[in-house]
């Protein structure tokens, strides 16, 4: 008999699971060529813990896209991203962070934890990259990019989806978020549940301390440490 859940962990996937290098940069870069016609300042660009459909508003704004054609072409522009990439990362699957295969994978496997995904990817966009990194069929459900203007959103609906996928509320305390960006740990700050950091992204172990994560891994090598952390 399985234990009733008393912990709902989500975890972000790019620069905390995985990473699709230049291949997921290129990517989305040809896509928006295709489909507006400039990737803008893509090279430049600051990624980390933003949602896909603001990254394309950011990016064709910045570039003088008016914001009507942008909201017109963004789905397609996105479609066609993910069509690229799923053709990428079957070529060659995405790399995975230090002892992020086996974090998810244990903590997946303990009783009482329901493991979820909170991220600023599409929906076919997780599954793809985690799906190729052989993550996939770990997580319960996912909260993802197109749900919300903006990532602190993206909590109230991981706890109202959590409810509707197991029939149990969960509370901010019970919950914790893993993630690799100050915006991962301004989510949890929002939400009032614990968050666990790990620098394998661009944001460095001492800025996620400054952003107030509880706890701040500069990887999650020592797997023993990470899962404590997140199942404490």
């Amino acid at each position: 008999m399985h234990a009733r859940p008393s912990r709902l962990v989500l975890f972000d996937v790019d620069g905390t699971l995985l990473s699709s290098g230049r291949r997921g940069l290129t990517a989305f870069g040809e896509a928006l060529r295709r489909t507006f016609g400039t990737e803008g300042a893509l090279a430049s660009y600051r990624f980390e813990g933003k949602l896909d459909p603001v990254i394309v508003a950011e990016l064709m704004s910045g570039a003088g896209v008016p914001d009507d054609v942008v909201a017109a072409r963004r789905p397609a522009a996105l479609e066609l991203y993910l069509d690229l990439l799923e053709e990428a990362l079957a070529a060659e699957p995405p790399l995975l962070k230090p002892g992020a295969a086996e974090v998810v994978a244990r903590v997946a496997a303990t009783d009482a934890v329901v493991p979820a995904l909170l991220t600023g990817n599409m929906p076919r966009g997780a599954r793809i990259k985690l799906s190729a990194a052989g993550l996939w069929e770990h997580f319960r459900f996912g909260v993802f990019g197109d749900e919300a203007g903006r990532r602190v959103e993206l909590g109230p609906i991981a706890l109202a989806r959590a409810l509707e996928t197991t029939g149990r509320p969960f509370s901010p305390s019970e919950t914790v978020i893993v993630g690799d960006a100050r915006a991962d740990v301004e989510c949890g700050r929002a939400l009032g549940a614990r968050v666990v950091a790990v620098a394998t992204g661009r944001t460095s172990a001492a800025e996620l301390r400054e952003a107030g994560a509880d706890v701040v891994f500069e990887t999650f090598a020592d797997v023993a440490s990470a899962c404590e952390a997140i199942l404490a």
